[in-house]
């Protein structure tokens, strides 16, 4: 009984130990349930026939260095920021950084602005560019990517809406634009301003603008999302 216990028992109990101390404050899974993090992060499709994304959160990295704009954060939203999305209580949300203390954001139909000199979306930026076989068709796949020239400012790409292929803006830094417009205040002290790169389509700071809640406090960052791990296909680090 002792040698089943030392040679089997005892290594995994060990192995479990570790890796909940690993779970708990190294890094941890998250499964993704919506788009608004699309097409950098996907969630399950309306019909079931897609899994969602699931991605590792790096728990230690803002131990060592400052959270910085245009990096992909697990957190805790306010009260305020789950109400709005109606959310339940136990889901963390994951989003993009854009605005850091004493940044100032204007967000226009297919632009970002703001007063930080290197904005997250920029002009000789990443372009991802949406293809279709066909006027009717679009998914996810067959994506490719360009470079903006500083004098570009206008791409359309398709997306399936009502059964019809219709022009919207492209996606910049593979994000989606917007389709809002929104000013907000100067970013506080320790707060955060966040968006999903799915800026239509994601419920984030310009939908919590009003309500008190348009900011999220540094505390509640739970760390950075760095790779999808699930599906197998989708396996990838992140920007």
């Amino acid at each position: 009984m002792r040698k089943v216990i030392k040679d089997l028992i005892l290594p995994v109990a060990v192995a479990v130990a570790i890796a909940f101390v690993i779970q708990a404050s190294i890094a941890k899974p998250y499964e993704i349930p919506t788009n608004s993090m699309y097409p950098a992060i996907q969630g399950a499709d309306s019909k079931g026939d897609r899994a969602p994304d699931r991605v590792i959160a790096n728990r230690v990295i803002y131990k060592l260095r400052d959270i910085s704009r245009g990096d992909v954060v697990v957190f805790e939203p306010t009260a305020g920021a789950r109400a709005a999305c109606s959310e339940p209580g136990d889901v963390p949300f994951v989003k993009r950084v854009i605005g850091l203390p004493g940044d100032s954001v204007t967000v226009k139909e297919e632009t970002i602005s703001q007063s930080n000199p290197n904005p997250a979306l920029r002009p000789g930026g990443a372009l991802a560019v949406r293809r279709v076989a066909e006027p009717n068709s679009f998914g996810p796949d067959g994506v490719r990517e360009e470079t903006l020239g500083e004098g570009d400012v206008t791409y359309v790409t398709y997306v399936k809406e009502a059964g019809e292929a219709k022009a919207q803006p492209l996606i910049i830094e593979s994000a989606i634009t917007p389709d809002y417009e929104a000013s907000f205040p100067e970013v506080p002290p320790d707060q955060l301003l966040v968006l999903g790169d799915n800026r239509p389509g994601s419920c984030d700071a310009h939908t919590w603008l009003g309500r008190g809640a348009e900011f999220t406090p540094q505390s509640n960052v739970i760390g950075q999302a760095e790779m999808i791990y699930w599906p197998i296909q989708r396996v990838r680090f992140l920007n």
